[in-house]
């Protein structure tokens, strides 16, 4: 497998995680995921600039892996 197309799909990957955690975790959830934050021991919401931040910072991954793809 090429170089460029292994690192491109770790990248994909990485970026798509990033932002599956971001919105998973995000600050702005509905009241009944907070309540449900209450009864669990191990709940976390980001702050709303590392959600922003984790959103910007795994499209760029992700670009950059999409980018690597298409090179190959």
């Amino acid at each position: 497998m090429k170089k460029g197309l292994l690192s491109g799909i770790i990248l994909i990957a990485i970026g798509a995680f990033t932002i599956y955690w971001a919105i998973d975790h995000s600050p702005n959830a509905s009241i009944g995921e907070k309540v449900n934050d209450l009864l669990e021991e191990d709940a976390y919401r980001m702050s709303e600039a590392w959600y922003y931040t984790s959103l910007v910072a795994g499209s760029i991954i992700a670009l950059l892996g999409l980018r690597n793809l298409l090179k190959s």
